[in-house]
């Protein structure tokens, strides 16, 4: 039988960082040429469920379209009914929804210049030799520019009798884990807490032709059982609220694994509420094998 001790139990206050919004959850990636999908739902409890948002009324007003608004496709989420949105454009977005109202601005990014991409074998101390990808591309000058890279691997794998006959496989893309030692990819603090992607700035080769190094940690195990037939290579130029929440999803991911330290809070741009609403341009490139 155990007994609870009344002098034992303390009571701790949350720090303000800590404490939950009642406000609304947005997640609003804009990409400039395509469809604009917006994914709402309504602050829920650890141990709660997810309330998809179903009475919000959203508008979106760009220069081009004007005024156009979302219209709800399943519960939770929106389509915006205007034309897709082009690098440069700038926006407006009005959130209503009883007592809760926001607007925030913003602007799509510059297209990416991508030159192209070289693939080639390196060695890394601690992993041997490995696969290595220098992306050349052109910044924009125009404006402070923010990038994300990820990488992923096509593969398909084989499904032997046990004779070792092949008697079924598949294709599938897998997402890689990868680093960089490039100044760039250094001087972002954040990129210690993931190997699915390098965030960095143009701060140190605004304007200019960049060549960047990326490497895979997991070099390629191709034998009987599977065989890399390709890498896609994914670069990003973001707006300035989705490169912070990256970042800071990034350590809040890495701190929740953690038995030392709390999870940080993400760095949204949702008014009372949780969330982002930003912008970005992409470009791919594909390495065969």
């Amino acid at each position: 039988m155990a007994l609870a001790c009344q002098g034992c139990i303390t009571e701790i206050t949350l720090p303000n960082e800590a404490q939950v919004y009642l406000g609304p959850v947005v997640h609003l990636y804009i990409q400039a040429d395509s469809v604009i999908v917006a994914d709402c739902s309504e602050v829920a409890s650890i141990i709660g469920t997810v309330k998809p948002e179903t009475a919000a009324q959203m508008t979106l007003y760009t220069k081009y379209n004007g005024k156009k608004n979302f219209v709800q496709s399943i519960p939770g989420r929106y389509l915006y009914t205007g034309q897709p949105l082009k690098a440069r454009d700038s926006f407006w977005m009005d959130y209503q929804k009883a007592t809760i109202s926001f607007s925030i601005a913003g602007v799509v990014p510059s297209n990416i210049a991508l030159i192209g991409v070289d693939s080639l074998l390196k060695t890394i101390p601690g992993i041997g030799s490995t696969q290595a990808y220098v992306v050349h591309f052109k910044d924009s000058a125009i404006d402070k520019n923010y990038y994300r890279l990820e990488s992923y691997r096509q593969v398909k794998r084989y499904i032997r009798n046990t004779t070792g006959q092949i008697v079924d496989s598949s294709i599938l893309w897998e997402l890689m884990k990868i680093d960089g030692t490039n100044l760039p990819f250094l001087r972002n603090n954040y990129n210690v807490y993931t190997d699915k992607e390098i965030l960095f700035t143009d701060e140190t080769f605004n304007g200019v032709q960049s060549n960047l190094t990326l490497y895979n940690l997991l070099p390629f195990s191709n034998g009987l059982n599977e065989k890399t037939l390709a890498v896609k290579l994914i670069l990003e130029n973001l707006s300035l609220p989705l490169y912070q929440y990256y970042n800071s999803r990034a350590a809040h991911l890495w701190q929740q694994k953690s038995i030392t330290q709390l999870p940080m809070p993400l760095n949204g741009n949702i008014p009372n509420g949780y969330g982002v609403l930003g912008a970005f341009t992409k470009v791919e490139w594909i390495v065969n094998y």
